[in-house]
């Protein structure tokens, strides 16, 4: 502690107060300007900016400034590169989209956040699932590190060894849980059971985590792909479609079901038993692997009058269904609730069903009336270490990534932007373009519907973009309106 305070007080500011204050604001003005917006509106751009200091401001460094860390053993580590450190890693669904606004404006820190979660793996043989304290708490649920390491190398930030990352993250995806020696446990919790029925038997722990291990062995095999291995791809790829198995096959919702396949005879589909921090019909659309194959199994009409009507009923809240209470066990919470992550994909699915018209107006209303700008009225849940700020910036920017960057061409989802014309600064190290620009002609609180989109002056006939083409530096130009374009895209 001593060291650190010489290193980070001492040395650079000799203990002047001030001089620490203006290094601050630099630091600061630095990040913050890495996105330029522009806007009249004062209180959208205090919005914004807040949001994203706060979904920056919530990694934090577990290393001492020379480089050493107590590991998960109590032993004393150095750090390899004197300019590393170990980042916080907070991963309950950070794939929306906490992890792609770093790869996009930030690289360097999504780049230190994958090689200090390897390293972590490299020292006790586990990747973590929430290394808090850089302890193996076995506090979150699934395997989502590898979204957060795949999607930074997706995305071209490639300074760090992925064959070493394939062999943890396959490991944790296919060995049973275990007390570790050094306290507390390791391995994915429900993964024994997941592995012999094909999803989780009700007593066997959490029909939700059936969701959230196809999504991770998607991820995986996606992983073993990029690296060439077919065969363990395609067998991982199969088995990422193990969310069909609790998809009642006429109520079309997630459900219980036992080990003998019974299906629960008390299915309510607003209770949280059985589910982790939600209920079946938010996890009914937590598919972000395969959101295609969701469509085709529900039908284009239900599927987007369910989440219509979702939506509908959520509006009066604020979007915010935790004003029931959750944790009861009782049938409470409903519909969208963007005050947790289950369910933050929900108005980018509308791009995938006909209907991205609807993706406009329910972000843009979410942007607008569950995010607040004073103490009384901020973030109405938990923020989860950046994650809601990080949905609030990319969602700003007309942007959103469904599958957290996974896939071998990564895309990005496109939606009404909040601002006029938007510049984001791109890293030289790490992207061969500048700047990134996007302009919202005719924008306004009324023209929130996009009319035709055009990337680099060619006419865009899909409401996605690769984020290639945004590493590359141009131009995406949004034409605005007051009424749905039904034949945009």
């Amino acid at each position: 502690a001593r060291n650190n305070l010489k290193q980070e007080l001492s040395d650079p500011f000799g203990w002047d107060f001030e001089k620490v204050v203006d290094n601050a604001r630099t630091v600061w003005d630095e990040y913050l300007g890495r996105i330029a917006i522009e806007t009249d509106d004062y209180l959208q751009k205090k919005k914004f900016y807040t949001n994203l200091y706060r979904a920056l401001a919530a990694k934090a460094t577990w290393s001492d400034a020379d480089g050493r860390f107590v590991d998960e053993d109590e032993r004393i580590r150095q750090l390899e590169k004197p300019d590393d450190c170990i980042v916080s890693g907070e991963y309950w669904n950070t794939f929306w989209n906490n992890q792609q606004l770093f790869n996009l404006m930030a690289p360097e820190i999504s780049s230190q956040w994958a090689r200090a979660t390897i390293q972590l793996y490299q020292n006790s043989g586990w990747f973590n699932t929430d290394p808090a304290g850089i302890e193996h708490t076995g506090v979150m649920v699934a395997m989502h590190p590898i979204s957060q390491i795949l999607g930074a190398w997706q995305s071209g930030i490639r300074d760090f060894d992925l064959n070493i990352a394939y062999g943890g993250l396959r490991k944790m995806m296919t060995t049973p849980p275990q007390k570790y020696e050094g306290g507390g446990t390791v391995g994915v919790e429900n993964l024994v059971p997941y592995m012999k029925y094909g999803y989780i038997p009700a007593g066997k722990g959490t029909v939700s985590n059936t969701m959230e291990y196809a999504y991770d062995d998607w991820c995986v095999s996606q992983l073993a792909l990029a690296l060439g291995k077919k065969k363990e791809g395609k067998a991982l790829l199969a088995r990422s479609m193990n969310y069909k198995n609790v998809f009642h096959p006429e109520k079309k919702f997630v459900m219980r079901r036992d080990s003998l396949g019974n299906w629960d005879k008390e299915f309510d589909v607003f209770s949280n038993k059985g589910f982790i921090e939600g209920n079946s019909w938010q996890y009914s659309w937590y598919v972000p692997h395969d959101i295609p194959g969701l469509v085709d199994f529900l039908g284009k009409e239900l599927f987007n009058s369910r989440l219509e009507e979702g939506f509908i009923k959520s509006e009066k809240h604020k979007f915010a269904a935790h004003v029931f209470d959750r944790t009861a066990g009782q049938s409470a919470e409903f519909y969208i609730n963007q005050g947790n992550e289950v369910n933050m994909c929900t108005p980018f699915l509308f791009n995938y069903s006909g209907k991205p018209w609807l993706a406009q107006k329910w972000s843009r209303a979410i942007l607008d009336s569950f995010y607040g700008s004073t103490p009384y009225h901020g973030w109405e849940g938990d923020e989860d270490e950046g994650q809601m700020g990080g949905w609030y910036v990319m969602s700003a920017l007309g942007l959103f990534e469904m599958n957290g960057g996974a896939s071998l061409r990564p895309e990005l989802e496109l939606t009404s932007p909040l601002f006029n014309k938007i510049t984001i600064h791109l890293d030289p190290d790490y992207y061969k373009g500048k700047t990134f620009t996007i302009e919202a002609r005719n924008n306004s609180k009324e023209n929130i519907y996009i009319q035709k989109a055009y990337l680099n002056g060619k006419e865009l006939k899909q409401p996605q973009i690769p984020f290639a083409a945004i590493a590359a530096g141009g131009e995406l130009i949004l034409e605005m309106g007051d009424k749905p374009a039904y034949r945009c895209f």
